[in-house]
């Protein structure tokens, strides 16, 4: 049902809205706004830029058209690129616009304003040239040789988006990829800003939707967090210098609420338990998002556990087949490198070096292995190359029997040295306290929902608590509930010499090898499960040095006597190899809840995973917490503070506490 629409022109040629009264655009800065607010918002070029076979768009409010003619002009332009000659790749993708409207434009007010905007004037011209003269029923309008079609609703915006995929199951409705919510303010319009509009978004939109919105209002984003969206606030370009970004990441209706994570008020204050690469990076997070923080460390000084190795290796884990596991692992170690450099572009220095890593062949099995893995097209070549034995040597700068697999971005940093500069960071926003020589032993939540932190000498009373301790806590009362497990691992560090000194890149094999820091080498490491000694063995320095000449017989010749120290420590593992990070899972209440996933694992849930309030776990991160820690910390940040999440909710799932609980379940463990 469409209404006549009343606009006047202003002096600039800019169309007025008497209803609403309200600019549709600004002149000046319209089209870069709508660019700022609608195009990056939603980060639509690098999406369409990916090709994909059909990309969706739904958009209240057409208004002047300007939001679709400024996409249909990225994709255009993409189109170009991505056809022209020697190019490897052309495109085929689609993009379908979907629009609804109640007050349009005729087909003259259309023309007359997008007089206004002659930089689009290509555009708008396919555009004027196939709009109805007085619209009323909905039409389809084509461009670009069929490859963009735009779905214009002459109708109210709720009444118009639950018209379509009206006919199919809720679970089958998904379509929309992104949305532009751009009718006029809800001051201005407070008839279109409903709950009944965010339930048809909500039951539109695919996992992994984008919103973007020029309105900030506290009632829109209150709305759009309980239709399943991570909402955060942005900044933006012109008059209305502010915008709401939103992912669709709570999808009521996929079936799988066990995925869905705790949704809680922003907190003004967090502690953490833990003093290491996840306590550090953690604290930086939050602090960044405004949330002060206390740190409750059990050695008198940060980075004294896992993390207080000389050097440490950092890197993915890779596997021939593009697993979950590899993914995740690709994901938090280009975030990792990221996250590195602007900690040191910040002015907290630490030691390390991008000096790339080896994977070495020192066997024949090994070798096939990565032979596959660099005939894969899954692995970019940024990322992992093969390289043989002249080239390995070359990398090295020391001479080797073997090629292998080359990560050019990977490197080692001193840990000790790193954490201490990310607390320094967090430090420097005036949000971060660290209580130091503080070992807590039991933790027990309160009445009020708040936890009381038991240490031997003094109690701490905590609105919310995160565990990011390793091993040595597992024993801790709620925390020994979770499937993990603790692995010593020994470290010798080596004096260098002439034959090694040299060496430019680190070498992975059964363990590894380093480039000497302050003229020291780093080997190892041991692996020993359930262990919680970290007193040094004479055995295990022995063992680092065998894996050495075994794996590179011949080229390095260590003695005993050549160790200058060694450090035992303890990781944090858990059964599938992957960390966890989230809120601590209610196990009983999962129990009761999804029982019925033991008869039938598609079984479909809506009810969210039950938790315990207010506790989080960001842990079991085991040998691997330089590369995934910064990862990790922004979805923790993202639970606690409400912000869209850096992956999808299948994703998410793989790293949170409760994916035991459900995998238990659906074996029937509890039978």
């Amino acid at each position: 049902m469409t209404n006549q629409t009343n606009i006047t022109f202003q002096n600039d040629g800019s169309p007025y809205s008497e209803q609403f009264n309200d600019i549709y655009f600004d002149t000046n800065q319209g089209t870069s706004q709508s660019e700022c607010v609608f195009i990056d918002g939603n980060n639509i070029s690098a999406r369409l830029a990916k090709c994909p076979e059909r990309f969706v768009i739904a958009e209240t409010g057409f208004g002047t058209g300007l939001n679709f003619l400024l996409t249909l002009a990225v994709f255009h332009r993409l189109q170009q690129e991505q056809n022209q000659p020697n190019t490897e790749n052309s495109t085929k993708s689609r993009l379908h616009f979907i629009s609804v409207e109640k007050y349009p434009l005729t087909k003259q007010q259309l023309i007359q304003s997008l007089n206004a905007l002659p930089q689009l004037k290509h555009f708008s011209q396919q555009l004027i040239a196939q709009y109805p003269e007085a619209p009323s029923n909905s039409v389809n309008l084509t461009f670009l040789d069929g490859l963009v079609s735009l779905e214009l609703i002459f109708n109210d915006a709720t009444e118009g988006l639950a018209s379509l995929n009206a006919k199919e199951k809720p679970y089958n409705q998904a379509m929309v990829d992104a949305w532009f919510l751009d009718g006029f303010s809800p001051e201005k319009n407070p008839e279109m800003w409903h709950e009944g509009l965010f339930k048809q978004v909500a039951r539109l939109s695919k996992e992994q939707a984008t919103l973007a919105t020029f309105t900030v209002s506290g009632k829109v984003r209150r709305l759009l967090i309980a239709a399943g969206f991570r909402v955060e606030k942005r900044q933006a370009k012109g008059k209305k210098n502010e915008m709401l970004s939103a992912v669709f990441q709570q999808n009521p209706n996929s079936g799988k609420g066990y995925q869905q994570r705790a949704v809680i008020a922003k907190p003004q204050h967090v502690s953490i338990i833990g003093g290491g690469i996840a306590s550090a990076c953690a604290a930086y997070a939050l602090t960044n998002a405004g949330v002060k923080v206390t740190v409750y460390c059990q050695d008198f000084s940060v980075a004294q556990g896992a993390s207080s190795n000389n050097i440490g290796a950092i890197y993915p884990l890779i596997h021939q087949q593009a697993d979950d596991i590899s993914l995740f692992y690709q994901h938090a170690f280009k975030q990792a490198i990221a996250y590195y450099k602007n900690i040191q572009a910040q002015g907290f220095h630490f030691d390390h070096d991008w000096c790339g890593l080896l994977e070495i062949s020192y066997k024949p099995a090994l070798a096939l292995r990565q032979q596959h893995i660099a005939n894969s097209a899954v692995w970019p070549k940024s990322l992992i190359t093969s390289i043989d034995e002249t080239q390995a040597s070359k990398q090295a700068s020391i001479p080797l029997n073997n090629g292998g697999l080359f990560f050019p971005e990977a490197g080692w940093v001193a840990p000790a040295q790193l954490v201490k500069q990310i607390f320094k960071a967090a430090e420097s926003s005036n949000r971060l306290r660290i209580e130091t020589g503080c070992k807590i032993n039991k933790i027990s939540q309160q009445t009020d929902g708040k936890w009381l932190m038991h240490s031997t000498s003094k109690n701490y009373l905590t609105e919310v608590l995160i565990y990011c301790g390793g091993a040595q806590g597992i024993p801790l009362n709620i925390i020994k509930q979770l499937p993990l497990t603790s692995v010593r691992g020994q470290v010798s560090s080596m004096a260098s010499n002439e034959k090694i000194a040299k060496l430019s890149t680190v070498i992975c094999h059964k363990g590894y090898l380093t480039p000497a820091n302050n003229n020291l080498h780093c080997i190892g490491a041991t692996f020993k499960k359930n262990s919680f000694d970290i007193d040094s063995k004479p055995e295990e320095d022995q063992y680092n040095l065998d894996m050495i000449e075994k794996c590179l017989p011949g080229i390095i010749t260590w003695q005993n006597s050549d160790i200058i120290s060694s450090k035992a420590r303890l990781r944090c593992m858990t059964p599938d190899h992957m960390p966890m990070v989230g809120a601590m899972p209610d196990i009983e209440a999962h129990k009761a809840q999804y029982q019925h996933l033991s008869k039938d694992k598609r079984w479909r849930y809506d009810q969210q995973a039950p938790v315990i309030n207010n506790l989080y776990m960001m842990t079991g991160l085991g040998a691997r917490g330089l590369c995934t820690a910064p990862l990790l910390a922004d979805i923790l940040t993202a639970d606690i503070c409400g912000t869209p999440y850096p992956l999808d909710n299948e994703q998410l799932f793989n790293l949170a506490p409760n994916r035991f609980i459900i995998r238990d379940i659906i074996r029937r463990k509890f039978d």
